[in-house]
């Protein structure tokens, strides 16, 4: 057989079998599971954690550092709805109930624990919280400052205390109470309510930031509370920032605490 022959049926057969070499399947930016909960995909990245020493309302716990996340992953668009959390546990435990895809509240960590448990089972997914750092580098979806949208809030944006003022914001509503997740607008990546709302669980243990760069954290090994992202309904809008840490009884209910689900892909 002659040279040209052969790299003619070489490309033929390198045409017909897609390459030598199988390239990776990109996952589907956006998936909805068995009982309709949507999920965007968010690839893996590096941003800084924390806020500079600037930031008005800052927290000591807020030490800027460099965060590389390897793997991309799926997050939830919304927090949990009541809905949601009814199909999969048979119950609603929220105190502001009675319009529809108001999110799920007054759920503790264990609680939480609890309802993945029984979704993965359900649904055949490895559904978790996310972790801390995760949380915060979905919030901000490649932004620096103190909100996705910007240096300041407003009640149109958030549902949070509008009797309180952040930076060169003003008064605007306080509406004691939940609102139906996606009433506002979402930020760059297709999340809603990152701010306000309702707080949301983070996988982590409560602890102080190393000094140091980190690659996947996970937080402390142990601990007494567990991490709260977001801000809440209740709260000023200071709590709403993307960098602001919160923390809780990880058995404790609280009527302004929620959850926002992730998973890696398969």
């Amino acid at each position: 057989m002659t040279r040209s022959l052969c790299l003619v049926l070489v490309a033929a057969l390198v045409t017909l079998t897609g390459g030598a070499e199988a390239q990776p399947k990109e996952p589907a930016k956006n998936v909805t599971n068995g009982i309709g909960m949507k999920f965007v995909w968010l690839p893996g990245g590096n941003f800084v954690m924390g806020s500079p020493k600037e930031e008005k309302e800052r927290g000591d716990g807020e030490t800027q550092h460099k965060v590389t996340l390897t793997k991309g992953f799926y997050m939830g668009v919304y927090t949990v709805t009541q809905e949601e959390w009814q199909a999969v546990m048979g119950n609603n435990p929220s105190h502001f109930t009675g319009a529809k895809n108001l999110p799920v509240e007054n759920v503790s960590w264990d609680d939480c624990q609890e309802f993945i448990k029984k979704l993965r089972e359900k649904d055949k997914k490895p559904y978790r919280l996310p972790t801390e750092a995760e949380w915060e580098y979905a919030c901000r979806a490649g932004t620096k400052t103190p909100f996705h949208f910007g240096e300041t809030i407003s009640t149109d944006q958030v549902n949070y205390n509008g009797e309180h003022i952040y930076g060169d914001g003003k008064k605007g509503l306080d509406r004691k109470k939940t609102t139906p997740v996606g009433t506002f607008p979402a930020n760059a990546w297709g999340l809603c309510d990152v701010h306000g709302n309702v707080y949301q669980w983070c996988q982590d243990w409560a602890g102080e930031y190393p000094q140091k760069d980190l690659v996947d954290p996970q937080g402390p090994e142990t601990g007494l509370l567990r991490v709260l992202r977001g801000g809440s309904w209740y709260y000023e809008p200071g709590y709403c920032r993307s960098a602001y840490r919160h923390r809780g009884v990880p058995d404790a209910r609280y009527g302004n605490v929620g959850l926002r689900l992730c998973f890696f892909a398969e």
